[in-house]
């Protein structure tokens, strides 16, 4: 019998949607007969674009990960990259994921800089470890990927190898994020700061 163990992170407050993943779930679950996804020789990366025509900050990202057994437990570092002509180019957020054991897990990591995302974009969740091997819940037949939104790299030999076929596996993930601010928005609060200023200032004033 396999017991799961949610670690979890936070719960997805009011002002946070799911702006990608696996099944556009938080958390994410977790694949029945998974293997492994991650080496310290192999990345993996999935394709995705914003749904919403608005932009959002990506803030979160949440996986499904365990070691096997008689494995150490471990870390993972994952990043949201630009797509460079139908495959991951530039890193522009990083999340580090630590404390992953040989229990399935959910675990969540904050990004570590703003990163906003644009409607239209494409853009690719790279998944790596620098030591171990990380079972990223990579579900055999459990989520048909069409052709070109997955890909993955044996970094000794250095290309990315993109699907040409759909695949019938998925790493179990969700990225949360909040709504960018209309600049109209932006607009009427700094106009409201400014008319706070002027107020005070007239206080002072009148008071000399």
């Amino acid at each position: 019998m396999t017991i799961m163990l949610t670690v979890l992170v936070s719960t997805v407050s009011a002002d946070m949607v799911v702006l990608a993943g696996s099944t556009m779930e938080s958390p994410p679950p977790f694949w029945e007969d998974s293997f492994w996804g991650l080496t310290s020789n192999i990345e993996r990366a999935y394709r995705f674009e914003l749904e919403s025509s608005i932009p959002h900050y990506a803030k979160e990202l949440q996986i499904a990960a365990y070691h096997y057994e008689n494995m150490p437990g471990s870390s993972a570092n994952f990043s949201i990259n630009l797509d460079d002509d139908g495959e991951p180019g530039q890193a522009i957020g990083e999340f580090n994921i630590t404390g992953i054991t040989t229990t399935q897990q959910i675990l969540s990591a904050k990004v570590n800089e703003e990163t906003v995302l644009h409607s239209g974009a494409a853009y690719w969740l790279l998944g790596g470890t620098s030591h171990g091997q990380v079972n990223w819940n990579l579900g055999d037949m459990a989520f048909t990927q069409e052709a070109g939104n997955y890909a993955y790299r044996v970094i000794s030999e250095g290309d990315w190898i993109v699907s040409e076929s759909s695949r019938s596996n998925i790493s179990a993930y969700a990225i949360l994020g909040t709504q960018v601010p209309e600049p109209a928005t932006v607009a009427l609060l700094g106009l409201g700061g400014l008319v706070v200023l002027r107020k005070r200032r007239g206080t002072f004033l009148s008071k000399k």
